[in-house]
This record gives structure tokens, sequence and C-alpha cells, in this order.
């Protein structure tokens, strides 16, 4: 059981997956992306990627997100994302794709969508992390100054440059890291941009 940590939905359950499928973001990971992220949240649209039970996304509506698009296959993350949304109220803000996130992307892609935040928890060891955001590149579905966000194993190194999108923050949580990915055009365009922006 997790619970948001801040915004108008403070301290309001979110309800998780029992097993391995599923893996919710600590709190403390959690916390600290936030903190890193806040001054973007306001009115921003997310996709959540790889989504479960929805813990990340839900974070981001409660602290002001202005919606958010929620992407995830499995038949029980599925039940309790959709129970999460509709106990938080937020099932006007929030949309739920139940795709795999290639299919999921061509569908935004087709829709026209464009996002200013876009978070990622993909399976530990499945090499999800490339071929997604290479996919978000060829689909376009990052604005200009958006901010791609993964959570991964700290051992498993990703690549400084993937399409047009460049790392340029890592944090390390123990075993785990968050990496940061925005388009190089933009960084070259805010060379003075700040490592928290």
């Amino acid at each position: 059981m997790l619970r948001i940590i801040s915004g108008e939905r403070k301290g309001r359950v979110i309800q998780t997956l029992e097993g391995v499928n599923t893996r919710p973001t600590s709190d403390r990971v959690k916390e600290s992306l936030f903190n890193i992220l806040m001054f973007r949240i306001p009115d921003s649209s997310i996709l959540d990627l790889f989504s479960g039970s929805g813990n990340l996304g839900l974070e981001f509506l409660s602290r002001g997100a202005k919606d958010a698009v929620f992407v995830e296959k499995n038949s029980a993350a599925l039940k309790i994302l959709r129970q999460n949304c509709k106990a938080l109220d937020y099932l006007d803000k929030a949309k739920v794709l139940p795709y795999d996130v290639i299919r999921a992307i061509n569908q935004l892609f087709k829709d026209k969508k464009k996002f200013d935040i876009v978070i990622m928890d993909p399976p530990y060891d499945k090499g999800l992390e490339i071929p997604t955001i290479t996919a978000l590149d060829e689909a376009d579905l990052v604005k200009e100054d958006g901010i791609i966000v993964v959570e991964h194993l700290f051992e498993n190194h990703l690549p400084h440059n993937i399409g047009s999108f460049v790392q340029y923050d890592l944090r390390k949580y123990r075993g785990t890291a968050i990496s940061f990915y925005r388009k190089e055009s933009y960084l070259n365009e805010n060379r003075s941009l700040s490592r928290e922006l």
C-alpha cells in the first residue's frame, strides 16, 4: 500500500498489485524525483508508461499536472490503476490505454498528442528503455522543452544519446537510478540550464 506524498490528494492511499510483475517506485526515490521536477509540474501533460498501479502519474496529478495518460497492459494492474484513478477522483484528468507501450505510442502519434513529461519504469532486465525512448523520438510525442524520466537499475547504464535525446542528469539511489533526457536541440539552445530543471 502506498500513499500520495504531496499536493491536493496528499495522504490518500494508492492500491498496489502484489507480486513481482509490478514494482512501485519507493517513497525515497519518488520524493527525490518530484523535488527535482517540482517547477515543471503545474499545468503539465504527463505520459506514464509501464504505469502499473499509477503511483507516479497520480502523484503528478496531485501536484498540479493538467492531465495524464497511463499505459499498462497487465489486466490485474489495469484493474487497480482504474480503481486508483476513480478513488482519487481523477477520471476527468486521467486516460488509461490498455496496450503495450509501442502500440500506445503509435496511437498517441495518430492522436497528435504531445507531452511535457514522460515517465517510464519498465521491468528491469528486459532491455525496454532504449526501444521505448527511440519510439517516443520517432513519434515526436515529447514537446521541445519536454523531459523523459527513466527508472532503471544503476548497473544497466543507458546511453548518453538516444536518437535526438541526451541524458542530462543521472541520480543514484542504492541500486536504482533515475536518468533524465531532453532533446539535444533544446539543451544546445539553453546551455545554462540548471541540472534541476
